[in-house]
């Protein structure tokens, strides 16, 4: 089974993170164009592509149901409308266009959400030592970018496992995150699953990032 994550940049001159989770194997790469990302995705087939940004703008103000859900669990999101972040989710929507017309089931996560759930902390390279720990292989000295795509792709591998839950409103958009620790995944059974095909059509998450670096690079 393959999992695809992408840590959607506002600009294509601006690098995106794109992960692919292929049993224990997580490969990570920069990337920039919609074109780029659309030919890798065609070319890996995953089982489910994940790309990190909003993908729906709010009915009314500057936040959306899922995002204020988030925000009154303790996390913290920010305004699909406000500043680059307008940018990033009109590609977002855009790129999910695509992909829809792909037959590609598109889902929006925020991965900086997801390793709070997972590992209780959002340094990076906390995630990486605990992955590597239970069983993962990543490359070192992977960017930002890059690190957060792996954990989208995470968390889409939960979503084809049925480990997440889904906040927010199908009229206006939802966010998918994990449903709690990953301490099921922690074992060599699940690992061992991983590798096994699930049939389901495939999946997009989007980011929404919150680091001030994560923000500059839109």
């Amino acid at each position: 089974m393959k999992v695809v994550g992408i840590d959607l940049a506002g600009l294509a001159k601006n690098p995106s993170g794109f992960a692919l989770i292929s049993g224990r194997e997580i490969n990570m790469r920069l990337v920039y164009s919609d074109e780029d990302l659309i030919g890798l995705c065609a070319r890996e087939h995953p089982s489910m592509i994940a790309i990190d940004a909003p993908l729906t703008l709010p009915k009314r103000g500057n936040l959306r149901k899922a995002d204020v859900s988030l925000i009154e669990r303790g996390f913290r999101v920010l305004p699909p409308t406000l500043g680059g972040m307008r940018s990033l989710t009109e590609r977002g929507m855009r790129l999910a266009n695509e992909f829809r017309a792909k037959d590609l089931l598109v889902i929006e996560v925020h991965p900086r959400t997801s390793g709070m759930i997972f590992f209780k902390t959002s340094d990076r390279q906390r995630w990486v030592a605990k992955l590597r720990g239970k069983g993962f292989h990543l490359r070192e000295n992977a960017s930002e970018h890059e690190l957060d795509a792996a954990m989208a792709a995470l968390t889409g591998m939960l979503y084809i496992r049925k480990k997440t839950e889904e906040v927010g409103t199908t009229e206006e958009g939802t966010i998918v995150i994990p449903r709690g620790q990953l301490n099921f995944l922690m074992c060599a059974k699940f690992l061992e699953r991983l590798e096994t095909p699930t049939p389901i059509v495939s999946a997009i998450f989007l980011r929404v990032t919150l680091s001030p670096v994560a923000s500059a690079a839109m």
